[in-house]
């Protein structure tokens, strides 16, 4: 009796068993990062960058100040140029130019 009740609750339980399928759904592939198998072509992982800290274990990242990229700009005061110059501007320098006779 006892036998038969194991039976019967086992093959209850395995007929719930859900199988899961080899592959990922859409939804889920596109959660994944990014590969340089999955992008297209010209992708490179990691190009142009730099680590500036690193991840704790609870995915935090942790800046480290000496990493950091310190950008260092001249004093600009009095110079002479600005920072955009319109494609209407003439290619030859005021100095050089040829003054109009008359």
């Amino acid at each position: 009796m006892l036998s038969s009740f194991f039976s019967i609750s086992l093959s209850n339980f395995t007929s719930q068993v859900r199988f899961m399928s080899k592959r990922l759904s859409k939804s889920a592939t596109k959660r994944l990062p990014l590969t340089t198998k999955k992008a297209r072509k010209g992708y490179y992982k990691g190009k142009g960058s730099t680590k500036e800290g690193h991840l704790t274990s609870k995915s935090k990242f942790i800046v480290d100040r000496l990493k950091r990229v310190e950008l260092v700009v001249p004093d600009l005061e009095g110079f002479k140029l600005k920072p955009y110059i319109a494609s209407t501007v003439s290619k030859i320098p005021p100095e050089k130019r040829e003054s109009p006779v008359g």
